[in-house]
């Protein structure tokens, strides 16, 4: 395969001067894409072991198969390459570089003390901005049972600023005392820091100084006979032990885990990512690739990097299926992201040993799902593309249908599958232009020609374009087809109304599905157990469900059309008076012009042309 590369000599030639130190190395094919992007200890080294018979990384004759030049970007150390890497995968998407697909951003608190009345607000986003962030959470209940003790202990307010400065009297917050109501009432502002600093310091887990707190103004209360206020601080003592002892409970050392898995088929891999928080497993991530021309090592290795860039939560362990050249040094960096210590285990026995089996029992099942769906797909395309004598098996297929109502309203729709699941970004409605008579050839011809034209200037035409039809239907598709001069494949479903049972062999069952190619007179029958005969009624019936839909909605507005709405200069007042008075057109007729005038508030003229436009409809 890399024997057929013209410019892998001179590539190979270029790396005995890249120097023996950190970095990243960019690859990119003739054209000037980037199709790999590495990082290394030693440029020179890791670069150079492409080129060496004894790598054996399956990657690897791909990528040479492709290169057609090298560049190099020198960093100070090995993770200031990471970083980097990162950063180039992210820009340039590379074809052979694994990518995960996930840019969720979790909630932190936030809490700017510099503000004249602080509050709690959730963002997903951390500035640099001077305030205070807590966080990331990634489960909500975490984050609702800890801010509904915060409000439960320390009033502060919640509302946004445009709602806090426009408050005329304090809110419902107010009235079950879950905020001092600042907006409308005089408070201290050292006391409402106080408050602040109580909140700062549940969010940081340390409850205790602000129980002692309450505790004092406890004692204060009912000392000047302030039950009900004794009463209230009571109350929030109890809630902070409670959860401090759960908190103390379920967080005990290393019950917080991330659990890595891989499974592979050749380029085909799924990983699971097990979320296990407070002892036990509250979720779990799955990601697939479809082109992992990588080694396992290398593939893990990226994931992590990737998996852990941004804000998501990193718990005190994690644990990886195998070991990875970049172990230690992601190790350091997660510690100094995470700021306090950080384990990165490969565990051989006892639980950790079997949870990373659950993990790759989750990401088997992920790889069956997502993959033997796909091979199951194949099977059909390929079967499809012998019983139609395709040119090539297709991918990408586009079903188109017609629908109208005694030649009112005629639509059009088509829809798009791709390796045999729906893509409905590229679904299209089509408004036919000649309507009033119930023309099925001529505007399967307008759709197909329609979308046959755009597709030859956007480069997206069809692998195969299916037609919701007969022989006929096929083709003024085939015409529009020609006309545009596109080589492309085109058949027609059509379901019989009556079976005929001369057509059916008596070994093998036949369904009402017959199939029209070019060129061929007579219809093939489809087996009615067949996957292909199944695929295709499934595309049949949803370009069915979504034209119809399309016509329903276009009826429906035709239907609340009347000849009013065709006379020019008539207001839409003057038409609701005039119907609510006669309640239609046809209660119009022989109406006189100045009653029309006087209803309809509107000149003589403009009357006397609803008039005429009403006698002119009725004769």
């Amino acid at each position: 395969m890399k024997d057929d590369n013209p410019h892998l000599k001179a590539v190979e030639a270029s790396v005995k001067h890249l120097p023996k130190l950190p970095g990243v190395y960019i690859m990119k094919d003739a054209l000037g894409e980037v199709i790999y992007v590495g990082k290394a200890k030693s440029l020179r080294d890791r670069v150079r072991s492409y080129f060496s018979g004894g790598d054996g990384r399956y990657s690897i004759q791909y990528i040479l198969a492709r290169i057609a030049s090298l560049e190099k970007i020198v960093t100070e150390n090995e993770q200031q390459a990471f970083a980097l890497e990162s950063d180039l995968i992210k820009k340039f998407k590379p074809r052979y570089n694994i990518r995960l697909k996930d840019d969720k951003a979790y909630l932190h608190v936030r809490i700017d003390e510099n503000a004249a009345w602080p509050r709690i607000e959730l963002v997903r986003r951390v500035d640099d901005d001077g305030a205070r962030y807590f966080g990331p959470y990634t489960f909500s209940y975490e984050l609702r049972t800890l801010l509904d003790v915060i409000k439960k202990v320390v009033p502060l307010r919640t509302c946004s600023d445009t709602v806090f400065h426009n408050r005329q009297r304090p809110c419902l917050e107010y009235q079950i005392k879950r905020c001092a109501g600042p907006c409308c009432l005089e408070i201290e502002r050292e006391k409402y820091m106080e408050w602040v600093n109580q909140a700062i310091s549940v969010l940081e887990g340390n409850t205790r100084p602000l129980v002692s707190e309450l505790e004092r103004e406890m004692e204060r209360a009912s000392e000047d006979l302030r039950f009900e206020d004794a009463g209230v601080y009571r109350d929030r003592i109890d809630i902070l032990q409670n959860f401090s002892t759960r908190h103390q409970y379920v967080a005990s050392v290393g019950e917080n885990r991330d659990v890595f898995a891989l499974y592979r088929e050749e380029t085909l891999v799924a990983l699971t990512v097990l979320q296990v928080r407070n002892g036990r497993i509250v979720g779990s991530k799955n990601f697939s690739f479809s082109e992992a021309v990588i080694q396992d090592d290398t593939l893990l290795e990226s994931v992590l990097w990737q998996y852990y860039d941004g804000s998501r939560e990193i718990p005190e362990e994690i644990l990886v299926p195998l070991e990875f050249e970049g172990m230690q040094t992601l190790r350091e960096a997660l510690k100094e992201r995470r700021g306090r210590a950080l384990q990165l285990v490969i565990p051989k026995r006892g639980l950790k040993f079997r949870l990373l089996g659950l993990a790759e029992l989750n990401a088997k099942e992920h790889f069956i799902s997502t993959f033997h769906a796909e091979a199951r797909y194949q099977a059909v395309a390929q079967e499809l593309a012998t019983l139609c004598r395709l040119t090539q098996v297709p991918r990408r297929i586009e079903c188109v249908d017609i629908s109208n109502f005694q030649g009112g309203s005629i639509v059009g729709a088509l829809v798009c599958f791709f390796d045999g699941r729906p893509r409905k970004s590229d679904y299209r409605r089509y408004n036919i232009s000649q309507q009033g008579k119930p023309d099925d050839f001529g505007a399967i011809f307008e759709v197909v020609h329609r979308r046959l034209r755009s597709g030859m200037q956007r480069e997206d035409l069809p692998d195969l374009l299916v037609i919701d039809g007969g022989k006929g239907q096929l083709s003024k598709a085939l015409e529009a087809r020609d006309e545009l001069g596109i080589d492309l494949d085109i058949v027609s479903l059509a379901k019989m109304k009556t079976q005929n049972p001369e057509h059916h062999s008596s070994n093998v069952e036949k369904s009402p599905e017959r199939i029209f190619l070019e060129g061929e007179s007579q219809a093939h029958f489809l087996a009615s157990d067949a996957q292909v005969t199944h695929f295709l009624q499934t595309l049949r019936d949803e370009v069915h469900r979504f034209v119809i839909t399309f016509h329903r909605k276009k009826r429906s507005q035709a239907s609340h059309r009347s000849l009013l709405d065709e006379i020019s200069g008539l207001s839409s007042e003057s038409k609701r008076r005039l119907l609510r008075e006669y309640g239609s057109v046809a209660g119009m007729i022989d109406i006189p012009v100045e009653e029309i005038a006087r209803i309809g508030r509107m000149t003589k003229a403009l009357a006397k042309k609803v008039v005429d436009a009403i006698d002119a409809k009725s004769k």
